[in-house]
């Protein structure tokens, strides 16, 4: 009797075809990642892109919290069923297997894995992205430093534990020294040290933390650079210890690309200030129409994510020359007259239909 050759599945076909692939798509070659943050904008894109153009990855741990009476198992199913994974989807449909959810939350102690999540993270794990962060301006000071600070404190210990560790990228933000007029791709003094801040924000109740907040901010202008900027510091004080780097996009916006055309998820930044403009709602902004704004497509920012920790991986620095990567828009930028223009030219021809009035923004410029 004829034997029926098993079709070979699209992992195996992969490993196959290793010679065929680029030193990237090779360093991912059957790795276990680990990723906070995977549920965000940012993540998402990282975790699409990774499934897609590396298809012989091994495992992507994810991160998870129950949220809004959605358990783990919930939240991943509709998370794989985005609009985003459609090209992945077609490519290839059991994607959604190689994503295993860890029930945890950045904002509590440990990001609040089991020990048998713990353990088997510890085993496999081989690459660790923490994407995760609270972005809100206004976050009270106590979640912010549990989630921004405290959280990445606690990840960069876990990935201590992690024999196959090859590399560890911390996800920081362009605007994290924001007092300075240059800044370059290098350590700068914190407001305070990450340990005695996690210290004070355990030992007082939010409502004298909420007083205190003017006084600990001094000028920085909001808890989330505050607290970035803290943690920053955090991986300073672990160099040598794992192969570690910082990555500092600018602000990020939609897709330019891929998957798919423009495609985002939420209204962070100049999104928003577009969107409420389209719908009638901003009539004004008030800003220098010169300034350059330095705004990122969303593909870019995860490709340049995925080659960030290859290159922590492969070029090791010394001790207190840990790698720093500002991804900023500095060749192509764009300023807000320009977005205005922009806006109007593409937005006007085509009315959103929750519109309150018609489009008509005006830039009321500030000189500096």
């Amino acid at each position: 009797m004829m034997e029926v050759p098993l079709k070979k599945s699209e992992q195996e076909m992969a490993f196959e075809n290793v010679n065929d692939l680029t030193p990237i798509q090779e360093f991912y070659s059957g790795q276990n990642i680990f990723i906070t943050g995977g549920t965000g904008f940012i993540g998402k894109l990282l975790i699409e892109k990774l499934l897609r153009a590396c298809p012989d990855i091994n495992c992507i741990y994810l991160l998870i919290r129950s949220k809004k009476g959605k358990n783990v198992l919930q939240r991943k199913e509709e998370l794989v069923e985005d609009l985003l994974f459609s090209t992945l989807r077609e490519k290839e449909p059991t994607f959604h297997n190689r994503i295993v959810t860890i029930e945890g939350d950045c904002s509590l102690l440990n990001l609040g894995i089991s020990m048998t999540d713990k353990t088997t993270l510890i085993r496999n794990v081989s690459i660790v992205f923490h994407v995760a962060a609270t972005v809100r301006f206004n976050e009270k000071i106590k979640s912010a430093t549990a989630i921004n600070v405290r959280s990445l404190k606690d990840a960069i210990n876990l990935s201590k534990e992690m024999p196959k560790l090859k590399s560890f990228v911390h996800v920081s933000t362009a605007y994290v020294n924001c007092l300075y007029n240059s800044i370059n791709e290098k350590f700068y003094d914190p407001p305070i040290d990450p340990d005695k801040l996690i210290d004070l924000m355990e030992c007082l109740d939010e409502k004298l933390l909420d007083d205190i907040t003017p006084r600990l901010l001094g000028i920085w202008p909001n808890t989330y650079v505050y607290t970035k900027s803290v943690a920053e510091n955090v991986v300073k004080k672990h160099a040598g210890l794992i192969p570690i780097g910082i990555f500092r996009p600018g602000a990020v916006i939609s897709t330019y690309r891929e998957p798919i055309k423009g495609w985002i998820d939420n209204l962070y930044g100049p999104i928003g200030v577009t969107a409420g403009a389209s719908i009638g709602l901003i009539r004004i902004t008030h800003c220098d129409g010169s300034i350059k704004m330095n705004v990122l497509p969303g593909d870019l920012t995860a490709n340049g994510l995925i080659v960030s920790a290859w290159e922590i991986a492969n070029n090791r620095r010394r001790n207190e020359d840990i790698p720093i990567y500002n991804y900023v828009s500095k060749d192509n930028p764009i300023t807000f007259d320009e977005l205005k223009y922009m806006t109007a030219k593409y937005g006007m021809p085509l009315p959103s239909k929750k519109a309150i009035c018609s489009f008509n923004r005006h830039i009321r410029s500030v000189h500096r």
